[in-house]
């Protein structure tokens, strides 16, 4: 994963709520099969194999977090069973039809979670982070985003 879309990532992860950290995940995963493409089709096989590995720990870290006392979990472990599978076909056998199939069962969880999320009124799931309200300005030949904690407020451990 390149700096970018880790700093996107970790942005989106201070200011989530529960259910939209597993809508991160989701879009992690298929951030990851995308670049995995976009490697093996530029002949990088070591790239298109960490960036499979990487959507392979973040599936697994949604499947170590399913709770059992709901019906649905077991669902959702034989989906994201068949992802995996998928995945690690992709990975040996190189094939861009495998991640296809990896990326339309996401996508479809990501659908759903997304709606879901929209709903959830937790708020964000850290405390004591920035609060950001971000604005652009123009500097000599860039463009600039800045971003102001208006509360006053030290970010980190609080004892």
């Amino acid at each position: 994963m390149d700096r970018e879309r880790l700093k996107e990532f970790t942005f989106r992860v201070t200011q989530a709520s529960r259910t939209e950290l597993i809508v991160i995940m989701y879009d992690v995963i298929l951030s990851d099969t995308k670049a995995a493409r976009k490697a093996l089709l530029d002949g990088d096989r070591e790239g298109y194999e960490r960036e499979i590995k990487h959507a392979q720990r973040f599936l697994n870290e949604l499947m170590g977090a399913l709770d059992y006392q709901y019906e649905i979990s077991y669902d959702l472990l034989s989906l994201y069973s068949f992802v995996n599978k998928s995945l690690t076909r992709a990975c040996v056998r190189q094939e861009i039809a495998e991640l296809s199939a990896a990326d339309n069962v996401i996508a479809g969880l990501r659908s759903s979670f997304r709606e879901i999320a929209t709903k959830d009124e937790d708020g964000p799931v850290m405390r004591n982070t920035e609060q950001v309200y971000a604005g652009l300005t123009y500097g000599r030949g860039s463009l600039n985003e800045s971003s102001l904690d208006l509360n006053g407020t030290k970010r980190g451990f609080m004892a």
